[in-house]
Protein backbone atom coordinates (compact mmCIF):
# COMPACT_ATOMS: atom_id res chain seq x y z
CA UNK A 1 0.00 0.00 0.00
CA UNK A 2 3.37 1.99 -0.10
CA UNK A 3 2.83 2.79 -3.53
CA UNK A 4 1.38 6.23 -4.91
CA UNK A 5 -1.98 5.69 -6.72
CA UNK A 6 -0.96 8.16 -9.13
CA UNK A 7 1.94 6.35 -10.17
CA UNK A 8 -0.39 3.24 -11.13
CA UNK A 9 -3.06 5.00 -13.28
CA UNK A 10 -2.49 5.23 -17.40
CA UNK A 11 -2.54 9.02 -17.74
CA UNK A 12 -2.74 10.52 -21.41
CA UNK A 13 0.19 12.27 -22.53
CA UNK A 14 -1.91 15.65 -22.45
CA UNK A 15 -2.42 14.78 -18.58
CA UNK A 16 1.16 14.26 -18.34
CA UNK A 17 2.54 17.54 -19.38
CA UNK A 18 0.02 19.89 -17.98
CA UNK A 19 -1.32 17.41 -14.44
CA UNK A 20 2.34 17.72 -13.39
CA UNK A 21 2.55 19.61 -10.64
CA UNK A 22 5.04 22.23 -11.26
CA UNK A 23 7.57 24.73 -9.57
CA UNK A 24 4.97 28.00 -8.50
CA UNK A 25 7.57 30.24 -9.84
CA UNK A 26 7.64 28.34 -13.62
CA UNK A 27 3.38 28.73 -13.17
CA UNK A 28 4.34 32.51 -12.46
CA UNK A 29 6.17 32.94 -15.49
CA UNK A 30 3.87 31.17 -17.67
CA UNK A 31 0.85 33.05 -15.66
CA UNK A 32 2.80 36.31 -16.81
CA UNK A 33 3.67 35.25 -20.20
CA UNK A 34 0.07 34.43 -21.07
CA UNK A 35 -1.19 37.80 -19.89
CA UNK A 36 1.67 40.27 -21.42
CA UNK A 37 0.92 38.29 -24.97
CA UNK A 38 -2.26 40.23 -25.50
CA UNK A 39 -1.11 43.17 -24.43
CA UNK A 40 2.30 43.13 -26.85
CA UNK A 41 0.15 42.05 -29.50
CA UNK A 42 -1.84 45.18 -29.00
CA UNK A 43 1.25 47.05 -28.64
CA UNK A 44 2.98 45.79 -32.09
CA UNK A 45 -0.68 47.02 -33.90
CA UNK A 46 -0.77 50.26 -32.37
CA UNK A 47 -3.94 49.45 -30.85
CA UNK A 48 -2.97 50.28 -26.87
CA UNK A 49 -4.98 52.90 -26.26
CA UNK A 50 -7.84 51.54 -27.98
CA UNK A 51 -7.36 47.85 -26.36
CA UNK A 52 -8.16 49.00 -22.99
CA UNK A 53 -10.92 52.10 -24.10
CA UNK A 54 -12.59 50.41 -25.33
CA UNK A 55 -12.91 46.79 -23.65
CA UNK A 56 -10.85 45.14 -26.10
CA UNK A 57 -8.67 43.83 -23.02
CA UNK A 58 -11.43 41.73 -21.62
CA UNK A 59 -11.69 39.74 -25.05
CA UNK A 60 -8.18 39.48 -25.55
CA UNK A 61 -7.43 38.06 -22.10
CA UNK A 62 -10.48 35.46 -21.56
CA UNK A 63 -8.06 32.29 -23.49
CA UNK A 64 -5.31 33.34 -21.28
CA UNK A 65 -7.40 33.39 -17.96
CA UNK A 66 -9.24 30.00 -19.20
CA UNK A 67 -5.66 28.39 -20.33
CA UNK A 68 -4.25 29.52 -16.82
CA UNK A 69 -7.40 28.17 -14.71
CA UNK A 70 -6.80 25.27 -16.17
CA UNK A 71 -3.37 24.64 -15.88
CA UNK A 72 -3.49 25.97 -12.19
CA UNK A 73 -7.08 23.55 -11.73
CA UNK A 74 -5.53 20.13 -13.42
CA UNK A 75 -2.93 19.42 -10.97
CA UNK A 76 -5.42 20.20 -7.70
CA UNK A 77 -7.86 17.79 -9.63
CA UNK A 78 -5.11 14.66 -10.08
CA UNK A 79 -4.72 14.83 -6.62
CA UNK A 80 -7.85 14.51 -5.48
CA UNK A 81 -8.16 11.62 -8.21
CA UNK A 82 -5.33 10.14 -6.48
CA UNK A 83 -6.99 10.35 -2.90
CA UNK A 84 -10.48 8.47 -4.41
CA UNK A 85 -7.99 5.40 -5.69
CA UNK A 86 -6.29 5.69 -2.36
CA UNK A 87 -9.40 5.62 -0.36
CA UNK A 88 -10.90 2.55 -2.60
CA UNK A 89 -7.69 0.45 -2.12
CA UNK A 90 -8.59 0.05 1.33
CA UNK A 91 -12.37 -0.68 0.48
CA UNK A 92 -11.58 -3.06 -2.31
CA UNK A 93 -11.70 -6.74 -1.88
CA UNK A 94 -8.14 -7.22 -3.61
CA UNK A 95 -4.61 -7.15 -2.92
CA UNK A 96 -2.48 -4.31 -3.96
CA UNK A 97 -0.76 -5.90 -7.18
CA UNK A 98 -4.33 -6.89 -8.52
CA UNK A 99 -5.95 -3.26 -7.37
CA UNK A 100 -2.74 -1.62 -9.01
CA UNK A 101 -3.70 -3.77 -12.44
CA UNK A 102 -7.20 -2.90 -12.09
CA UNK A 103 -6.59 0.94 -11.47
CA UNK A 104 -4.05 0.80 -15.21
CA UNK A 105 -6.57 -1.26 -16.81
CA UNK A 106 -9.45 1.14 -15.85
CA UNK A 107 -7.49 4.31 -16.54
CA UNK A 108 -5.84 3.64 -19.54
CA UNK A 109 -6.66 6.38 -21.85
CA UNK A 110 -7.27 5.99 -26.38
CA UNK A 111 -4.28 8.32 -27.57
CA UNK A 112 -6.50 8.50 -30.84
CA UNK A 113 -9.63 9.93 -28.85
CA UNK A 114 -7.28 12.08 -26.63
CA UNK A 115 -6.19 13.93 -30.28
CA UNK A 116 -9.36 14.12 -31.63
CA UNK A 117 -11.24 16.10 -28.83
CA UNK A 118 -8.25 18.25 -28.57
CA UNK A 119 -8.05 18.60 -31.90
CA UNK A 120 -11.37 19.41 -32.79
CA UNK A 121 -11.61 22.08 -29.77
CA UNK A 122 -8.29 23.58 -30.95
CA UNK A 123 -9.44 23.77 -34.67
CA UNK A 124 -13.13 25.25 -33.20
CA UNK A 125 -11.05 27.94 -31.31
CA UNK A 126 -8.41 28.66 -34.28
CA UNK A 127 -12.20 29.79 -36.40
CA UNK A 128 -14.15 31.62 -33.53
CA UNK A 129 -10.70 33.06 -32.72
CA UNK A 130 -10.41 34.91 -35.39
CA UNK A 131 -13.90 35.73 -36.10
CA UNK A 132 -14.02 37.92 -32.91
CA UNK A 133 -12.02 40.72 -34.83
CA UNK A 134 -13.12 39.64 -38.22
CA UNK A 135 -13.94 43.05 -39.41
CA UNK A 136 -10.54 44.32 -37.96
CA UNK A 137 -7.04 44.99 -39.19
CA UNK A 138 -5.30 44.17 -36.22
CA UNK A 139 -3.48 41.84 -37.85
CA UNK A 140 -1.18 40.28 -34.47
CA UNK A 141 -3.98 40.97 -31.95
CA UNK A 142 -5.84 38.82 -34.50
CA UNK A 143 -3.48 36.05 -34.75
CA UNK A 144 -2.90 36.11 -31.29
CA UNK A 145 -6.57 35.62 -30.37
CA UNK A 146 -7.02 32.74 -33.16
CA UNK A 147 -3.91 31.08 -31.41
CA UNK A 148 -4.88 31.41 -27.65
CA UNK A 149 -8.49 30.31 -28.66
CA UNK A 150 -7.28 26.99 -30.24
CA UNK A 151 -5.17 26.35 -27.15
CA UNK A 152 -8.30 27.51 -24.95
CA UNK A 153 -10.76 25.31 -26.92
CA UNK A 154 -8.33 22.14 -27.17
CA UNK A 155 -7.69 22.04 -24.15
CA UNK A 156 -11.05 22.64 -23.05
CA UNK A 157 -11.87 19.69 -25.39
CA UNK A 158 -9.64 17.50 -23.90
CA UNK A 159 -10.78 18.01 -20.66
CA UNK A 160 -14.24 17.57 -21.34
CA UNK A 161 -12.77 14.17 -22.96
CA UNK A 162 -11.19 13.31 -20.14
CA UNK A 163 -13.52 13.83 -17.57
CA UNK A 164 -15.90 11.56 -19.31
CA UNK A 165 -12.97 8.82 -19.60
CA UNK A 166 -12.53 9.20 -15.66
CA UNK A 167 -15.82 8.66 -15.17
CA UNK A 168 -14.83 4.67 -16.25
CA UNK A 169 -12.88 4.22 -13.16
CA UNK A 170 -15.11 4.90 -10.80
CA UNK A 171 -17.82 3.30 -12.44
CA UNK A 172 -15.71 -0.04 -12.61
CA UNK A 173 -14.34 0.37 -8.78
CA UNK A 174 -17.94 0.41 -7.75
CA UNK A 175 -18.54 -2.57 -9.18
CA UNK A 176 -15.96 -4.62 -7.48
CA UNK A 177 -17.15 -6.18 -3.68
CA UNK A 178 -16.09 -3.81 -1.18
CA UNK A 179 -15.52 -3.92 2.66
CA UNK A 180 -17.11 -1.29 4.83
CA UNK A 181 -19.24 -0.55 7.99
CA UNK A 182 -22.65 1.18 6.52
CA UNK A 183 -22.76 3.32 9.74
CA UNK A 184 -19.56 4.88 9.20
CA UNK A 185 -19.24 6.11 5.51
CA UNK A 186 -15.69 8.61 6.49
CA UNK A 187 -14.07 6.01 4.06
CA UNK A 188 -16.04 7.49 1.46
CA UNK A 189 -15.65 11.34 2.34
CA UNK A 190 -13.13 11.52 -0.65
CA UNK A 191 -15.24 10.63 -3.22
CA UNK A 192 -17.38 13.76 -1.70
CA UNK A 193 -14.41 16.05 -1.22
CA UNK A 194 -13.42 15.51 -4.61
CA UNK A 195 -17.21 16.29 -6.01
CA UNK A 196 -17.15 19.08 -3.90
CA UNK A 197 -13.65 20.20 -5.50
CA UNK A 198 -15.11 19.24 -9.07
CA UNK A 199 -17.91 21.50 -8.18
CA UNK A 200 -16.02 24.27 -7.34
CA UNK A 201 -14.03 24.25 -10.37
CA UNK A 202 -17.08 24.21 -12.13
CA UNK A 203 -18.60 27.70 -10.00
CA UNK A 204 -14.76 29.10 -10.79
CA UNK A 205 -15.18 28.69 -14.31
CA UNK A 206 -18.54 30.27 -14.44
CA UNK A 207 -17.08 33.06 -12.36
CA UNK A 208 -14.51 33.56 -15.14
CA UNK A 209 -17.38 33.87 -17.63
CA UNK A 210 -19.61 36.29 -16.17
CA UNK A 211 -15.95 38.71 -15.31
CA UNK A 212 -14.54 38.38 -18.65
CA UNK A 213 -17.44 37.23 -21.00
CA UNK A 214 -20.48 39.29 -20.44
CA UNK A 215 -18.87 42.84 -21.85
CA UNK A 216 -18.89 40.89 -24.90
CA UNK A 217 -22.21 40.52 -25.29
CA UNK A 218 -23.90 43.13 -23.04
CA UNK A 219 -23.65 43.34 -19.31
CA UNK A 220 -27.82 44.31 -19.27
CA UNK A 221 -28.34 41.35 -21.95
CA UNK A 222 -31.63 39.67 -19.66
CA UNK A 223 -30.67 36.76 -21.75
CA UNK A 224 -26.82 36.24 -20.90
CA UNK A 225 -28.28 36.89 -16.99
CA UNK A 226 -30.90 33.89 -17.56
CA UNK A 227 -28.15 31.55 -18.86
CA UNK A 228 -25.90 32.45 -15.79
CA UNK A 229 -28.68 31.81 -13.43
CA UNK A 230 -29.35 28.57 -15.39
CA UNK A 231 -25.67 28.04 -15.43
CA UNK A 232 -25.46 28.21 -11.35
CA UNK A 233 -27.44 24.75 -10.48
CA UNK A 234 -24.87 23.16 -12.51
CA UNK A 235 -21.80 22.83 -9.43
CA UNK A 236 -25.27 21.06 -7.61
CA UNK A 237 -25.51 18.65 -10.37
CA UNK A 238 -22.33 18.07 -10.88
CA UNK A 239 -21.90 17.58 -7.14
CA UNK A 240 -24.45 14.67 -6.80
CA UNK A 241 -23.62 13.40 -10.15
CA UNK A 242 -20.33 12.72 -9.10
CA UNK A 243 -21.19 10.76 -5.88
CA UNK A 244 -24.32 8.47 -7.77
CA UNK A 245 -22.09 5.34 -7.82
CA UNK A 246 -21.17 5.44 -4.19
CA UNK A 247 -24.69 6.50 -3.31
CA UNK A 248 -26.01 3.38 -4.95
CA UNK A 249 -23.49 0.83 -3.36
CA UNK A 250 -24.52 2.59 0.61
CA UNK A 251 -28.02 2.60 -0.42
CA UNK A 252 -28.06 -1.08 -1.20
CA UNK A 253 -26.16 -2.43 1.45
CA UNK A 254 -28.41 0.10 3.96
CA UNK A 255 -32.03 -1.15 2.37
CA UNK A 256 -29.87 -5.14 2.47
CA UNK A 257 -28.69 -4.75 6.14
CA UNK A 258 -32.20 -3.35 7.10
CA UNK A 259 -33.83 -6.12 5.30
CA UNK A 260 -32.08 -8.80 7.13
CA UNK A 261 -32.09 -6.98 11.05
CA UNK A 262 -36.21 -6.66 10.28
CA UNK A 263 -36.45 -10.25 9.67
CA UNK A 264 -34.54 -10.99 12.87
CA UNK A 265 -36.57 -9.01 14.56
CA UNK A 266 -39.81 -10.93 13.32
CA UNK A 267 -38.29 -14.17 14.19
CA UNK A 268 -37.65 -12.53 17.41
CA UNK A 269 -40.91 -11.34 18.03
CA UNK A 270 -42.85 -14.57 17.02
CA UNK A 271 -40.51 -16.83 19.08
CA UNK A 272 -41.01 -14.13 22.32
CA UNK A 273 -44.96 -14.34 21.97
CA UNK A 274 -44.81 -17.88 21.33
CA UNK A 275 -42.96 -18.49 24.79
CA UNK A 276 -44.88 -16.34 26.74
CA UNK A 277 -47.77 -18.15 25.11
CA UNK A 278 -46.52 -21.27 26.65
CA UNK A 279 -45.53 -19.74 30.15
CA UNK A 280 -41.99 -20.16 29.02
CA UNK A 281 -39.19 -18.57 29.79
CA UNK A 282 -37.94 -15.63 27.27
CA UNK A 283 -33.83 -15.99 28.77
CA UNK A 284 -32.61 -12.86 26.98
CA UNK A 285 -35.15 -12.51 24.15
CA UNK A 286 -36.46 -9.01 25.09
CA UNK A 287 -33.01 -6.89 25.59
CA UNK A 288 -32.02 -8.93 22.24
CA UNK A 289 -35.40 -7.58 20.32
CA UNK A 290 -34.38 -3.83 21.75
CA UNK A 291 -30.82 -4.13 20.95
CA UNK A 292 -32.43 -5.31 17.34
CA UNK A 293 -34.02 -2.41 17.32
CA UNK A 294 -31.79 0.21 18.44
CA UNK A 295 -29.33 -1.15 15.67
CA UNK A 296 -32.45 -0.72 13.10
CA UNK A 297 -32.57 3.14 14.03
CA UNK A 298 -29.06 3.26 13.49
CA UNK A 299 -28.99 1.88 10.08
CA UNK A 300 -31.97 4.27 9.01
CA UNK A 301 -30.26 7.25 10.05
CA UNK A 302 -27.02 5.68 8.04
CA UNK A 303 -25.84 8.07 5.74
CA UNK A 304 -25.68 7.32 2.07
CA UNK A 305 -24.30 10.51 0.28
CA UNK A 306 -20.56 10.72 0.85
CA UNK A 307 -20.64 14.39 1.99
CA UNK A 308 -21.19 16.10 5.64
CA UNK A 309 -22.76 19.42 6.46
CA UNK A 310 -19.31 21.40 6.09
CA UNK A 311 -18.98 20.36 2.21
CA UNK A 312 -22.58 21.37 1.34
CA UNK A 313 -22.23 24.84 3.27
CA UNK A 314 -19.55 25.31 1.05
CA UNK A 315 -20.82 24.42 -1.90
CA UNK A 316 -23.84 27.20 -1.07
CA UNK A 317 -21.21 29.43 -0.20
CA UNK A 318 -19.07 29.18 -3.00
CA UNK A 319 -22.06 29.98 -5.66
CA UNK A 320 -22.23 33.51 -4.55
CA UNK A 321 -18.74 33.51 -6.06
CA UNK A 322 -19.64 34.48 -9.90
CA UNK A 323 -22.53 36.82 -8.64
CA UNK A 324 -19.99 38.66 -7.00
CA UNK A 325 -17.77 38.39 -10.03
CA UNK A 326 -21.10 39.47 -12.10
CA UNK A 327 -21.36 42.65 -9.70
CA UNK A 328 -17.78 43.28 -10.29
CA UNK A 329 -18.10 43.38 -13.72
CA UNK A 330 -20.91 45.81 -14.00
CA UNK A 331 -18.66 47.64 -11.91
CA UNK A 332 -15.70 47.37 -14.04
CA UNK A 333 -18.74 48.22 -16.96
CA UNK A 334 -19.13 51.29 -15.91
CA UNK A 335 -15.82 52.91 -15.18
CA UNK A 336 -14.17 51.26 -18.09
Amino acid sequence: MGADARDKRSPSLLSRLIGTQRPPWVVAVICLLLILAPIVAAWLDGLLDVFFAQNLWRLAVLPAVVIIYILVVTPIMERAEAGVVEAFRLLVVMDDDDFDQFVQEATRSNPVATSIAFGLGAAFGLVAGFSWLSHSTAFWLKLYLSLSAGLMFGLLGWATYAALAGTRLAREVHRQPLRFDILDTRPFEPIGRQSLLIALVFVGGIALSIAFGLALGGTYDWQNWLMYVVLLFVPFLVFFLNMRDTHRVLSTEKKKQLEEVQLSIRAASRTLMERLAENESTGTLGADINALVAYEERLKTARTWPYNTSMLRTLFVSVVVPAGAAVGGIISDMLF
